[in-house]
């Protein structure tokens, strides 16, 4: 009999997005010996960092579904980027208009790589000023996509700390 293994030292949420180009990516290579993942990169120029927030703003989300074609993996991260301001007007113009895969480090230190070559993400943003003082001013932001394998974990991202 196999047992899944529960640890309650869990944290939620997320400690790091990058969003990248898919001109940066080369390959993720898969170690058969020890099981893991590597994520190989070239230009990094291109990537993008969505540095986090504050908690409860950041998440990560991978919905399996039966599909008429077969599985999916419905992928999500979302964010907040504080403020509404021309500083980031470039940038986020930037993201709208790419399709990108997602680095999305959740806050036990797991590394997910969200997106496929057949189905990269798309960034998505609502702009608010919010009604009262006391509302959050700011971008909201979606990256999404429906993948037909689920996302991969990647082993040792020390070299991509933002």
């Amino acid at each position: 009999m196999k047992i899944i293994n529960y640890d309650f030292e869990n944290i939620g949420g997320l400690l790091q997005v990058l969003a990248v180009p898919p001109s940066s990516f080369l390959r993720v290579r898969k170690d058969y010996v020890t099981n893991l993942n590597y994520l190989e990169l070239r230009d990094r120029d291109g990537i993008i960092s969505l540095p986090i927030y504050a908690d409860d703003t950041y998440s990560f989300s991978e919905d399996k579904e039966n599909g008429d074609a077969g599985d999916v993996w419905s992928v999500r991260v979302e964010g907040v980027i504080p403020k509404l301001s021309p500083v980031n007007r470039e940038l986020l113009e930037v993201l709208e208009r790419g399709l990108w895969y997602v680095l999305a480090v959740d806050g036990n230190g797991e590394v997910h790589w969200c997106g496929q070559e057949e189905a990269l993400l798309q960034f998505n943003t609502n702009k608010t000023s919010g009604q009262t003082a006391t509302n959050r001013n700011g971008t909201t932001f979606t990256f999404s996509c429906v993948q037909d394998e689920p996302t991969v974990y990647i082993a040792e991202m020390e070299d991509l700390e933002a």
